[in-house]
């Protein structure tokens, strides 16, 4: 039995990847987040600098992706396969993304009162999180590379000052 090559790759691809790719060929319009629609709506500045291509693969939550609040196909098995990496029991995907993620770990690990030391240019959800659960803010500065023009690490010496 010949196998075309496109369905052999898919077999090797992680199950939640061979399902964004499969879906990504649809080339569907979308009128869900993120609402750069694959690239087409995406900041001029950003697509000439890196092109439309990462993100074909961008896609939201969708019925034929599976669902993030109660997976049961490919997200769930790219679940298991990430636990099996970071060597935990289970592992959960964000279904917020980063606002969620940053908001999450503020939580879980800060209690009203507790000092949390951050590059002043974190996530506004930092800041909002910290409102909320009493935590006090150490503003720290990263280090600044002029020739991409992006902040980069905090340096040892920056972080031990606080």
């Amino acid at each position: 039995m010949f196998c075309h090559p496109e369905v052999v790759q898919q077999q090797k691809l992680p199950p939640l990847v061979a399902t964004l790719k499969s879906t990504a060929k649809d080339n569907a319009a979308s009128f869900h987040f993120p609402g750069h629609n694959r690239g087409r709506v995406a900041p001029s500045s950003l697509t000439k600098l890196i092109g439309q291509r990462p993100f074909i693969h961008d896609l939201p939550e969708l019925p034929e992706l599976d669902n993030l609040f109660s997976p049961e196909e490919s997200i769930l098995e790219a679940q298991k396969q990430a636990a099996e990496v970071f060597g935990a029991s289970e592992t959960w995907f964000l279904v917020g993304g980063t606002t969620c993620g940053i908001q999450t770990a503020i939580m879980a690990t800060c209690s009203p009162g507790d000092t949390l030391i951050l590059p002043c240019n974190s996530h506004i959800s930092a800041t909002s999180t910290m409102v909320l659960t009493g935590v006090v803010p150490k503003y720290i500065s990263p280090d600044y590379d002029c020739d991409w023009d992006i902040a980069t690490a905090v340096s040892p010496s920056e972080a031990s000052s606080k």
